[in-house]
């Protein structure tokens, strides 16, 4: 299978330099759509780090208040202090208290002989050892089938602390920003009527980040001091350049990392001292170029090679060779063509108001054009090129111990840090996560055989790290599979894409997921065939009876729902790539065969075959509504009893806060309720676990709620999941491909269908404003991304779509539904535009 390798070098620039520049200027520059502002650093006590405790109070907050930059591998956050500038840097490959380096079975997690024993725990289920007590389902999946390697967790990697001299006491007019349009930050403040100016950056280009430090009237004295929460570490000042040699410790083969620093002052001497100092005094520019790296390579088992002081040295040179201003201009332009992509306009003035103080204004869209720009943002600093993936922290981390390891959850996570990368048109920014499962693709052939038995394809468990973790969680309770979600995500970037050489490359990852379930499918008592053992995740059932940690079921309609979308995309990508007739019969032959979809008494989707009670009503996952978001399979318009039962279900699982209210927003625009889909969307910027940077999770940083809540934006101006197989029919309920269909003989039971060849060159339908919110009476949008190869433009007044120009990336035919009416099938040549409504 092809590897692309996508390893850039990483660098830290900082500039300390002199500069005219008045704070009103620089306002008046700054006072934009696109500014976070703030008028006081962040928090007094939180001014220096405390390794000293893994899951320290100090640098936990750090994270909820510090502004974040980066180039995609390594990231960078700041703190503004007047007295001391604490730089905080990230390496997504540092990783720590895990193994790499193992035979490849031991190194997928997966036990040796964990088939030996799946009947054993398979006759558990059915034969109602439910509970947690001895002989249950999830005790002797404890025991055989889970995994006893240890995970790991993301760990921080280094600081650098900059000492001014300054006290805070005298500052007048402090301004801390940062400008997601340019990716460029700032701090500035006037003492006894000098003016400082601090600017950062971190580029991709160049992989440096920047910060100027200017002052009018006055002059820069610092001492730079590197730190590091790992105790394996050493530090040396040796003439102009600082460097921080460590190692993360590890169960097996630790990670070497470094940390390099050099200083350029022109016109004045840099003085090392014994205790691993830099000092620079009396000048009136100072810059300092900041490279890191770790030991990491992406190759299964063995995850190490790099030539990482090397290319960090290199990195140095390279940065010192081309100067500070020409890597500002490259940066600037590379995040300019990225986030000016899209273009969304609320039809409301951007003010002068502080980010922190938005949220307390009447008119809230300046701060959700905001969020969703700071979430593309986001997305473009931390997943670019790199060999992983964005995990539960993106790329920023302070903490030894993490919370919930800022590992990859394979049951909404991970996924959701990727919802917006296509709509978004940031396609760019998926290459991590497809380079990274193509590695647990690699990995998961061991665990499928080792834990279940299939001798074809691959598994996944709940959980991942960097180093091939595809084994099921240490416990039995959350045994779960998760490749079929991994891959739907793979297949949507074709979706959007139509790229015939990237398919090329994915289908080994899409054909070994479903061959996994293919051999792993098992019948149950009405003859369908189940996924067992599994769970809803995290949902239990039957609590009275077995109590709330009851969680190990079959047949979840998390799982039936994905490998329905699973094996139609397998089908297509047999159809485009020409092969492997068999294998898509035998998916075909499946399909009619996988448990169907249900309506209980209640009217909500079931999420579970059997009708249980007992389960927690208002959980945070909707794992049993993943057909209707991020899935294409049940819709309003196409299957509108089963979507009537996901708003009777979302109306009683209500769920605010983070990553629940993101995935309620989604759903909710699915079902063409903007309204609804806003007021989940407000809850990520001013509910109880919004913060002042606005990454959210409140006390705990999950960054998938600000990707997710980046996704419901486009999802309420611009839908393209559903297709046209019937060129005649004016309807789109007659005109679009339908998923799910009743069983004529079971009321409320929707089997899937079987798709045809035709669906292949079934256009895509562009739904143009399905779940415009009231609030936004006027706007428009630039720039969002159809699935079938388009951009789309939209303006809209009096909420009613006034105009839509599609721009097509390829030759490729269309349907516009806009205002209830489906337009002919319309075609474009690559570069062509057509308006809509067309003028007559």
């Amino acid at each position: 299978m092809k590897r692309t390798q996508f390893f850039k070098r990483a660098v830290c620039a900082i500039s300390l330099v002199v500069s005219g520049v008045s704070i009103s200027d620089a306002e008046e520059i700054r006072a934009g759509r696109y500014l976070l502002r703030y008028d006081r650093p962040i928090a007094e006590n939180l001014k220096r780090l405390d390794h000293s405790i893994p899951r320290s109070q100090i640098n936990n907050r750090f994270m909820n208040e510090a502004l974040p930059l980066g180039n995609g591998r390594f990231g960078a956050m700041f703190s503004g202090h007047v007295d001391v500038e604490y730089l905080v840097f990230n390496d997504i490959t540092l990783w720590m208290n895990a193994t790499r380096g193992a035979a490849p079975l031991a190194q997928s997690g997966s036990p040796v002989d964990g088939k030996d024993h799946l009947e054993k725990v398979r006759a558990a289920l059915r034969d109602g050892n439910f509970g947690t007590g001895k002989g249950s389902t999830e005790s002797l999946g404890t025991e055989f089938l889970a995994s006893k390697l240890n995970l790991g967790n993301y760990a921080p990697f280094a600081d650098l602390e900059i000492s001014t001299g300054h006290e805070s006491s005298g500052v007048e007019n402090y301004r801390r920003s940062l400008d997601l349009s340019t990716g460029l930050a700032e701090v500035r403040y006037q003492i006894e009527g000098a003016t400082y100016t601090r600017e950062y950056f971190c580029s991709h280009p160049q992989d440096v980040f920047a910060a100027r430090f200017t002052v009018e009237g006055g002059e820069l004295n610092l001492v730079l001091q590197a730190r590091t929460g790992h105790k394996n570490n050493t530090i040396e000042a040796k003439g102009r350049d600082l460097y921080l040699r460590g190692a993360a410790k590890m169960t097996r083969d630790d990670m070497e990392f470094m940390q390099a620093v050099r200083v350029i002052a022109d016109g004045a001497e840099v003085e090392t001292r014994e205790d691993g100092t830099l000092h620079v005094s009396g000048v009136s520019e100072v810059i300092v170029f900041v490279a890191g790296n770790t030991d990491f390579e992406p190759t299964f088992p063995s995850f190490k090679g790099r030539d990482f002081e090397g290319d960090t040295l290199r990195t140095l040179n390279e940065a010192e060779k081309l100067g500070y201003e020409v890597l500002k201009k490259t940066h600037i332009a590379d995040v300019q063509a990225l986030m000016g992509r899209v273009e969304l306009d609320l039809g409301i003035e951007p003010s002068q108001i502080l980010t922190d103080k938005l949220g307390e204004e009447d008119d809230q869209r300046e701060l959700q054009q905001l969020y969703f720009d700071y979430a593309r943002y986001l997305q473009i600093s931390s997943s670019r090129d790199a060999p992983v993936p964005t995990n539960l922290q993106g790329i920023w981390n302070t903490l030894q111990s993490p919370w919930w390891n800022s590992d990859y959850h394979n049951d909404i996570n991970i996924q959701m840090n990727y919802w917006m990368v296509e709509t978004a048109n940031l396609p760019e920014s998926f290459a991590p996560f497809f380079e990274w499962t193509k590695v647990l693709a690699e990995s998961g052939r061991n665990s499928a055989w080792g834990t279940f038995g299939v001798q074809n394809g691959w598994s996944v468990g709940l959980n991942g790290n960097i180093f091939g973790f595809a084994a099921q969680n240490p416990h039995g309770r959350r045994l779960q599979q998760g490749s079929h979600w991994l891959a739907q995500h793979v297949f949507e970037h074709y979706a959007f894409n139509q790229d015939r050489e990237y398919l090329e490359d994915a289908y080994p990852v899409l054909k070994g997921a479903a061959e996994f379930f293919l051999e792993h499918l098992a019948p149950w008592r009405d003859g369908s065939l189940v996924v067992y053992p599994t769970w809803s995740p995290e949902n239990y059932f039957q609590k009275d009876e077995f109590g709330e940690l009851n969680k190990q079921s079959w047949g979840a309609s998390y799982d039936q729902q994905l490998l329905l979308n699973l094996f139609t995309d397998c089908i297509e990508a047999s159809l485009v790539l020409d092969r492997d007739p068999e294998f898509r019969q035998t998916l075909r032959e499946f399909i009619p065969k996988l448990s169907p979809q249900k309506i209980n008494g209640k009217g909500h989707i079931q999420e579970w075959p059997d009708d249980w009670d007992g389960y927690e009503v208002e959980h945070r996952h909707l794992s049993h509504l993943i057909a209707l978001h991020p899935g294409r399979d049940f819709s309003p318009l196409t299957t509108p009893e089963l979507a009537e039962a996901c708003a009777t279900e979302l109306k009683v699982r209500e769920g605010f806060g983070g990553w629940k209210a993101a995935w309620r927003a989604a759903c909710w625009a699915r079902l063409r309720n903007g309204d609804e889909a806003l007021r989940y969307y407000q809850d990520l910027l001013t509910g109880e676990q919004g913060i002042p940077n606005l990454l959210n999770g409140g006390t705990t940083l999950q960054i998938d709620a600000n990707f997710g809540g980046g996704a419901v934006l486009p999802e309420l101006l611009l839908q393209s999941h559903l297709r046209s197989i019937d060129s005649d029919a004016d309807q789109i309920e007659d005109a679009a491909f339908v998923s799910y269909k009743e069983d004529p003989e079971h009321k409320n039971h929707f089997v899937g269908v079987v798709p045809k060849d035709g669906l292949v060159d079934a256009p895509y339908i562009l739904d143009l404003l399905p779940a415009l919110p009231t609030t936004w009476p006027e706007g428009s949008v630039k720039g969002l991304r159809a699935r079938g190869g388009f951009d789309v433009d939209i303006e809209w007044k009096n909420g009613r779509l006034t105009t839509a120009i599609i721009h097509a990336t390829r030759d490729a035919s269309f349907r516009v539904y806009a205002q209830k009416e489906l337009s002919d099938v319309l075609s474009l040549k690559k570069g062509e535009s057509r308006s809509w409504p067309e003028v007559k």
